[in-house]
């Protein structure tokens, strides 16, 4: 029987095995500047991990104070364990202890079916979409409201 999935604050330790998860995603370029992300969220603590069997195998970075409210940035999980709900773990996470106004935002690009699902089964709703930003597809945003409980 495994353990229930632990989810933290990532500290500067985790970096690593943050990069590792998401590098299958991105060339050496866009890697760096993902790890510089990471660098800002971490001492922010906007970044999460989620660790299962003592070892990361997901991770969400966030925005606390996105125009007072809070904005899902990213979420990234381990090709080995995808498809287990581990990334909504992290979304809920955030939803219940990170998210004080009860305003919670994301956003994904138009084309990621996956993604736009996710956020619908998530009880996102769309909200409205951004056109013109340096990427080939519009910009699509969802809000969810929810409710917080604590930090911890």
């Amino acid at each position: 029987m495994s353990k229930k999935p632990l989810i933290r604050l990532a500290i500067l330790p985790d970096l690593e095995h943050c990069v590792a998860i998401d590098a299958p995603n991105f060339n050496i370029f866009d890697r760096e500047k993902r790890r510089k992300h990471f660098l800002e969220m971490i001492p922010k603590n906007a970044m999460l991990v989620l660790e299962q069997q003592h070892r990361i195998v997901a991770f969400g970075t966030f925005e606390p104070d996105w125009f007072g409210c809070t904005f899902l940035k990213l979420v990234v999980t381990d090709t080995s364990v995808r498809r287990q709900g581990l990334a909504s773990l992290i979304i809920q996470h955030i939803e219940n202890h990170h998210c004080p106004s009860g305003k919670f935002f994301s956003s994904t690009e138009d084309d990621n079916d996956p993604s736009k699902q996710m956020h619908l089964k998530q009880g996102f709703k769309e909200s409205g979409w951004l056109d013109n930003l340096p990427q080939p597809h519009r910009e699509i945003f969802y809000f969810k409201q929810v409710t917080f409980q604590s930090p911890h």
